[in-house]
């Protein structure tokens, strides 16, 4: 009997770790998956079946296309093509849940060029020169057909126009009175005030720490019907400057006139100390400005006497001059004297006063 009972107990041991065995089995299919991924099959863990976790079990990437633009061909960046995919046939996302025997799909985004845009644009004014040291009567520019890249920018065509009427040298009695290197709160508002009395316009070659000091000048002038012209942000030596310090302190002061005052940027750029390099030429009339330095130097900058001052301009002016003088950067008591003489023996001599933006255009 004792040994009926062995046979019986190990059988049962035997028959009850067979059970377990197939519980264990039964447990671990159970817990995990099958799916398809471009024909390789991988199995999931139950706790994640997602097709972004199917993608890293077969090390397959939705690869998205690279967008080229137009003309270099070089990559955009922020733009691709995605990948497509899809489960079943049906188009899915990374997270999509799958189920056992899901057939998974990758198509990679393909690589394309940029789309282009249609649009016409104002060509260059005829005969204005690069740099302008006197007053210009400006032409009318044609205006060119251009094909862009959406992203990029870059012209893929262009197509002219007709031909706009050449610009000319101011030739009438015209002139232009420029102050540079303000606003400065001592200066500025003596010279604003003898102009409103004198109903002169003048142009202001602001600097970018100045204006960031004293906004409100900026704005009277404005409000006061004065042009303004970039000087830079730092009064810089351009000549001296990489390319892109050249473009910071550019653009960077055209960037600032509008943030504080609205509207267009300037037309207008002026070099510190009149120093000026191919670069910066370009740099300019790449943000749309004019360069302009001048044909008669009062110079103010060396403080010399208020009726000294009102000599060196006034000897000089003939019709189309460009007048340096100077509101900020050091004391311009004499600069403030001089100016109400200087502009009464200009309009004695039959002067009218404008700025370079403000030239009659050539008909």
């Amino acid at each position: 009997m004792s040994s009926v009972r062995s046979r019986t107990v190990v059988l049962a041991a035997l028959a009850a770790g067979v059970g377990l065995t197939a519980v264990v089995l039964l447990a671990r299919a159970d817990s995990a998956l099958a799916v398809d991924v471009d024909g390789h099959s991988v199995t999931l863990p139950r706790s994640s079946p997602t097709v972004a976790s199917a993608l890293t079990a077969a090390h397959v990437s939705a690869k998205a296309g690279v967008v080229r633009a137009a003309v270099s061909g070089h990559e955009i960046p922020g733009q691709a093509n995605p990948a497509s995919i899809t489960v079943n046939g049906v188009p899915a996302a990374l997270e999509t849940r799958l189920k056992r025997n899901d057939k998974v799909q990758v198509i990679p985004g393909a690589d394309t060029v940029e789309p282009v845009d249609e649009r016409q644009t104002p060509g260059a004014i005829p005969g204005l020169p690069d740099v302008e040291r006197e007053l210009w009567q400006p032409g009318s520019s044609t205006t060119n057909h251009q094909t862009v890249g959406r992203w990029s920018g870059e012209i893929v065509t262009n197509t002219p126009g007709t031909p706009g009427v050449a610009s000319r040298a101011v030739t009438d009695k015209m002139v232009a009175l420029t102050f540079d290197d303000g606003p400065d709160p001592k200066w500025t508002p003596s010279i604003l005030a003898i102009l409103k009395e004198e109903k002169v316009p003048a142009t202001f070659c602001v600097v970018g720490y100045s204006v960031k000091k004293f906004p409100d000048l900026l704005k009277t002038e404005r409000d006061l019907g004065h042009s303004f012209c970039d000087h830079t942000l730092d009064h810089a030596h351009l000549p001296k400057q990489p390319h892109d310090g050249v473009v910071n302190q550019v653009k960077g002061m055209s960037d600032l006139l509008v943030s504080i005052l609205g509207g267009a940027p300037p037309a207008v750029m002026r070099p510190p100390y009149g120093e000026l390099s191919p670069d910066a030429i370009a740099v300019s009339h790449a943000n749309g400005m004019r360069v302009l330095t001048w044909n008669v130097d009062s110079k103010d900058y060396n403080k010399p006497s208020a009726a000294k001052i009102q000599s060196n301009v006034v000897t000089a002016v003939k019709p189309g001059s460009v007048v340096l003088m100077h509101d900020g950067g050091g004391d311009r008591a004499n600069t403030v004297a001089a100016l109400r003489p200087i502009i009464q023996a200009l309009k004695a001599q039959g002067y009218r006063f404008v700025t370079p933006t403000t030239v009659p255009v050539v008909p």
